[in-house]
């Protein structure tokens, strides 16, 4: 069994101007026909459909595919933590359309100012009463906040998307990943190991990348540590197949408890309890 916690479907969003922010235009459509294959073709069962920006709140087609197939699919919402009813809707996508899930974007600018704020304090514990999951896309420097709403809201199960994009140049101090190990702390912290082409500095198999993997194993344990591809911009930069493996190359004494956790036990116990 294995559940792929991280990948994006879309209708084509022919007017989206911002071509030059995503890997995969968001002018041709990714549907969920074409993701089954992949996960078919790889033995993966089931899949977390995280909403992507180009249709902003139209949550609709991650929603209806996981709602038409709830066996194989789950879906992550987005609302705008901006608006003052941003709980509600919030509920409606949850109650209404069965959603699992919430992602913020710290990382896109019109969410950075916002992210943590008290405004956004009744959408934080609303998610915790119903159960749904926080992703966050966010960057290092928002990671202070991330640990400051996990302590405030512990009933909230938050996921931080592609490892907070860390920083591996050859300049940074040796402490460069102490926000995100400071986490561990944090028992409502789950981090997704996936999108390592976005921060790796070698190609596959991402060999910088793998020390710091051998830490989080370390430091939060496999049961929260969740696998995800990041499908469809993964095959524009490598293969479903090598990042399938990534972790198994990096961690080759995996133990089968352990494995099961990270690519199957934990993704299922956030989002199909």
């Amino acid at each position: 069994m294995a559940i792929d916690s991280h990948v994006h479907v879309w209708r084509a969003h022919p007017d989206f101007p911002r071509l030059t922010s995503t890997i995969v235009s968001p002018h041709t459509a990714v549907p969920a026909e074409l993701l089954d294959q992949y996960l078919d073709d790889h033995q993966i069962d089931r899949a977390v459909l995280v909403q992507p920006v180009y249709p902003g709140e139209d949550n609709g087609y991650v929603a209806d595919c996981a709602a038409d197939r709830p066996e194989r699919f789950a879906a992550v919402c987005v609302v705008d933590p901006r608006s003052a009813d941003a709980a509600d809707k919030l509920s409606y996508w949850v109650h209404e359309r069965g959603c699992r899930g919430l992602r913020l974007r710290p990382k896109v600018s019109a969410e950075h100012e916002i992210f943590g704020a008290e405004a956004t304090f009744p959408l934080w514990k609303r998610a915790g009463d119903l159960r749904a999951v926080v992703s966050v896309l966010c960057g290092f420097e928002h990671l202070p906040t991330v640990r400051k709403m996990a302590l405030r809201f512990p009933g909230t199960s938050i996921v931080v998307d592609h490892l907070a994009h860390p920083d591996f140049t050859a300049n940074t101090p040796a402490d460069r990943f102490e926000p995100l190990l400071s986490l561990a702390d944090c028992a409502n912290v789950t981090l997704k190991v996936s999108g390592y082409y976005y921060y790796s500095e070698t190609p596959w198999p991402y060999p910088d990348c793998q020390p710091l993997f051998r830490t989080l194993l370390e430091r939060f344990d496999a049961g929260r540590l969740m696998w995800g591809s990041d499908f469809p911009h993964v095959v524009l930069k490598t293969t479903y197949a090598r990042v399938f493996r990534a972790l198994e190359d990096t961690w080759p004494g995996l133990s089968k408890e352990d494995r099961e956790k990270i690519f199957d036990g934990n993704a299922r116990r956030l989002y199909w309890w």
